[in-house]
């Protein structure tokens, strides 16, 4: 199946499927039947894989993105402490918040091809999800899980868009798995016009600094020359 620019920047998500085994999840047709085959070994394995977030529209990630950068909804640093963004220049707020969250449009979850994951029988009754490192790290409540997928992800075409890497400014998630096969028809999108056009047209908040990032965006929060997986943020 070939897709369009629209389906790209989460604008039109009429290239994906709703999944029935799972709420609220929506992915293209081909990642669904891998994840679903995958979630059925990690089952057998006595961890039931789920996934907590997949498709994400490109008005959601604007929301998210805008709350964000004024002040209305946390933000994170690379140690996940609180980051106080009144204190910031624009620019400053805005590496703050694309070391954990995309630019609207450029959000791998605007595909269908990317989902985050947890198991859910590793969680006590109550329990509030957080997706971050130390969840899934070790000595966390999701590290069989990190080591289940470590040996078996890929097996069923799923790799980590984002690991350790000294070369990029975006956090490790071990929580965020990409399909491979799918997600790869999405790179010719991938352009510094389309990213440029985008922030022009859309009411994202720092609008004007963006546009003067717009090379810095590309090269370093886009694409990586060290790392032929395109990374993005999630």
């Amino acid at each position: 199946m070939s897709y369009t620019l629209e389906n790209f920047l989460g604008k039109d998500p009429s290239h994906l499927v709703e999944v029935p085994e799972f709420k609220n999840c929506m992915l293209t047709a081909e990642t669904a039947a891998a994840f679903k085959a995958m979630h059925d070994a990690a089952v057998k394995d006595g961890l039931n894989l789920i996934p907590v977030s997949s498709y994400r529209s490109f008005d959601r990630q604007l929301t998210i993105w805008n709350e964000k950068y004024l002040g209305d909804r946390k933000v994170l640093d690379n140690h996940n402490n609180p980051v106080n963004i009144s204190q910031l220049t624009g620019i400053e707020a805005a590496y703050a918040i694309l070391y954990w969250s995309a630019l609207p449009g450029f959000s791998r979850h605007h595909w269908g091809t990317d989902l985050d994951v947890a198991a859910d029988n590793l969680m006590p009754d109550g329990y509030e999800l957080q997706l971050v490192s130390s969840e899934y790290q070790e000595g966390g409540i999701f590290y069989p899980l990190t080591q289940w997928l470590n040996e078996n992800m890929e097996k069923f075409g799923f790799f980590r868009p984002f690991t350790d890497n000294s070369h990029v400014r975006v956090g490790t998630e071990l929580w965020h798995l990409s399909y491979r096969p799918e997600a790869e028809k999405f790179l010719a999108f991938v352009t510094r016009e389309n990213i440029e056009t985008l922030i022009r047209s859309s009411s994202i908040a720092g609008k004007y600094c963006l546009l003067n990032m717009v090379d810095e965006l590309y090269n370093d929060y886009i694409i990586n020359s060290d790392n032929k997986d395109l990374r993005f943020n999630a």
